[in-house]
């Protein structure tokens, strides 16, 4: 049996359980970053949703939700989810969000929404690609300044997902045939990058417009990129700042991500709402 088909994901209403759930945090981000139990206890009896990835007993995987309200629409929002990195890349993550989202339809739900970092390509990856979430709203500094292990360094900007749980657009998600599409764009550039020492740097803005799409190059490995040269990690945190928050404004939607294994980047795809294919 392989690793995958031995966790079990369950909802957290135990106080052992949560209390695991608080440690597991503090091992992923540090003690000062995690949500404290009080909250996730007056959470889980009010409304929140507490998941659980156990391995054998162990906790490897958590996500902890809430409901969200804002101009009229009601959603559940996302604030918290994590994968030990001992048990990465082995499908964790999707059978929790697969849960979560199985419980949000149950309760009537329709959308769930979250946040996470711009130059985190892997994970956008996940959110875009496989399970057919999209972008309308770029926030800069959301929390401040971070002083955790992952997050420090940087100004915390964040994407806020949108992923409309019951459309054909994440039915092809799931399926798996958004990603092909995806990786199918020809978009022009908006702007391009170079290689200086082995790490990509972004360069001149290409001058475009009119077009139902385009391609934005992002770090491939950001991580490595803030240990190298946080200079350049931070060009590119402000690059990706003001182009994609000016197109955003302009009714564009990051509805995809391009991964190159060839390259120092990959490439977000942006597109008006004729292309996009979010509304069904």
């Amino acid at each position: 049996m392989s690793t995958t088909e031995s966790i079990i994901c369950k909802q957290l209403e135990e106080l052992k359980d949560i209390q695991e759930m608080v440690s597991f945090q503090e091992e992923i981000w540090g003690r000062g970053s995690a949500v404290p139990i009080t909250q996730l206890i007056a959470a889980s009896h009010h409304g929140g949703l507490l998941l659980g990835a156990f391995h054998q007993d162990q906790l490897v995987g958590g996500l902890y939700s809430f409901p969200g309200y804002h101009n009229q629409d009601v959603y559940l929002y996302s604030h918290m989810a994590a994968v030990h990195p001992n048990y990465q890349n082995a499908g964790i993550g999707s059978k929790l969000k697969l849960k979560q989202r199985e419980w949000a339809m149950q309760y009537g739900y329709k959308k769930i929404m979250w946040t996470f970092d711009p130059l985190q390509a892997r994970n956008s990856h996940f959110n875009l690609n496989k399970l057919g979430a999209y972008v309308n709203t770029y926030i800069p500094s959301y929390y401040g300044e971070m002083n955790d292990k992952l997050n420090k360094g940087l100004p915390s900007d964040r994407f806020l997902a949108e992923w409309d749980i019951c459309s054909q657009r994440v039915e092809k998600a799931l399926a798996g045939t958004l990603h092909s599409e995806t990786a199918e764009k020809n978009y022009s550039l908006l702007f391009n990058y170079e290689e200086h020492h082995e790490l990509p740097v972004p360069l001149n803005v290409n001058i475009v417009s009119g077009e139902d799409g385009y391609l934005i190059p992002v770090p491939a490995d950001i991580h490595h990129l803030k240990q190298v040269d946080i200079e350049i990690a931070k060009k590119w945190r402000y690059e990706l700042r003001n182009h994609i928050t000016e197109w955003l404004s302009k009714g564009y939607k990051v509805t995809g991500i391009i991964r190159n294994s060839s390259q120092s980047v990959h490439y977000y795809v942006i597109e008006n709402e004729k292309k996009a294919d979010i509304y069904d």
